[in-house]
């Protein structure tokens, strides 16, 4: 996958975006960083869904360690984030902090709205990017600078039923995609109604579909911009995915939530994140622990999944930025993240937080998939290209277009969107 990520990263990988930073601002900022005034401050940081909750919890060790710092949790719905973020740009009255999604990172670095990290991890003794799982830093550094630590990581694997895979004569989990092709209709077969679920479309990003396109070593467009629609490797990719719905192995409505449904049988398998955990244990119950495992993505070349979670930005806007930088060095910390994976099943970015939570088999494939991730695109294009790919894709499952004419439409539309 070097290639393919070579567009999508700056600095760490190659960018196509250049955050215009201002360096006598740095060089000041820097400087403020190493002496936290005396007086009292208050932060306001912003945070998106349940995570908002935690965090409330979570800080409430860093006001004890600080007590002259005040922090004000805002809870923002993820749907209205992004505009939310952006009329405060404008209105000079963006937070000091904020959790970021991953896929808004390149956007707001263009926007000049970040402050850049680099100068104080350069005199930070507490904080060190060798501290992250290298994965995670991917959507935080941008043409050589960091603007912003990973919070906590968010990838796919497999979810199945153990039971249902041993009696269609499979001894462990199939590591390819021929092979858990073949454990679906061995399933489907012995009666199993719903051998996998796979998504048709996603309004946002439809990362099953895009991880099907990286285990296959291709993508919708290479890290020049051009588009890769018309390869023999996407239309494979695209194939074998929509194969599942056009043998019946994945059905067009599941008919229910995953994890009752993947409880009572009628779900053999499933491509899920960490929340997944409990709500499979929740729903299954201590009598259900040995039915069910998880495994790494199968591969056709190779078996990359999707890597997504949040981070923690500073803006530059800010008016207390040695006390914000404090809080991030705070939330970096492995108690902490060890803490917020206590309260919310999210995984840690820092290594040293896996310590006690790794020898859980079932959080330790999590971290073996860590290993083995891509990212989608971090170009303004990109929410862009994924419409158009999950609208192509959803006509083909439904039968509305052929795949030969979907690729060769999807393929002039990507080349419009990458002109543009």
């Amino acid at each position: 996958m070097k290639k393919l990520t070579k567009l999508l990263l700056p600095g760490v990988i190659a960018c196509t975006l250049i955050a215009c930073g201002d360096k006598s601002k740095n060089s000041e900022a820097a400087s403020t960083a190493s002496a936290a005034g005396s007086q009292e401050v208050t932060l306001n940081v912003w945070a998106m869904g349940e995570e908002a909750k935690s965090l409330d919890t979570l800080v409430a060790g860093f006001e004890q360690q600080n007590p002259t710092i005040h922090v004000k949790v805002q809870s923002i719905p993820w749907g209205m984030v992004h505009q939310k973020l952006l009329t405060a740009l404008s209105g000079d009255s963006t937070p000091d902090i904020s959790m970021m999604g991953t896929s808004f990172m390149a956007e707001f670095v263009k926007l000049n709205a970040f402050e850049d990290l680099t100068p104080y991890l350069a005199k930070d003794s507490t904080v060190k990017l060798s501290d992250f799982i290298p994965s995670t830093l991917l959507t935080n550094q941008f043409d050589g600078k960091t603007y912003g630590f990973p919070w906590y990581a968010d990838t796919r694997i497999m979810f199945y039923r153990k039971d249902l895979m041993e009696q269609a004569g499979f001894k462990d989990f199939p590591k390819t995609w021929d092979g858990m092709f073949k454990l679906a209709e061995a399933e489907k077969k012995n009666g199993v109604k719903a051998p996998i679920t796979l998504i048709k479309n996603d309004v946002n990003t439809p990362t099953e579909m895009l991880v099907t396109l990286w285990q296959n070593q291709t993508n919708i467009v290479d890290d020049k911009g051009k588009s890769m629609v018309a390869t023999p490797a996407f239309k494979q990719a695209v194939t074998y995915y929509t194969s599942y719905f056009k043998n019946g192995l994945a059905p067009m409505d599941l008919g229910g939530d995953i994890a009752p449904l993947f409880v009572n049988g009628k779900l053999g398998m499933f491509i899920g994140g960490p929340w997944m955990i409990s709500l499979v244990n929740k729903a299954g119950g201590k009598e259900f622990a040995d039915k069910w495992g998880v495994a790494v993505m199968p591969a056709e070349k190779t078996n990359t999944s999707f890597l997504g979670g949040a981070n923690f930005v500073m803006f530059k806007n800010s008016k207390n930025k040695a006390d914000a930088y404090k809080l991030m060095e705070y939330l970096a910390s492995a108690p902490a993240q060890k803490q917020f994976y206590d309260l919310t099943s999210n995984l840690p970015t820092v290594q040293n937080a896996w310590t006690s939570i790794e020898s859980n088999p079932t959080v330790a494939v999590f971290k073996q998939q860590l290993n083995n991730v891509n990212i989608p695109y971090n170009i303004p294009q990109g929410p862009r290209l994924y419409k158009v790919f999950g609208d192509t894709v959803e006509q083909i499952i439904y039968g509305k277009v052929t795949i030969d004419a979907g690729i060769a439409d999807l393929d002039k539309q990507v080349t419009q969107i990458m002109q543009k």
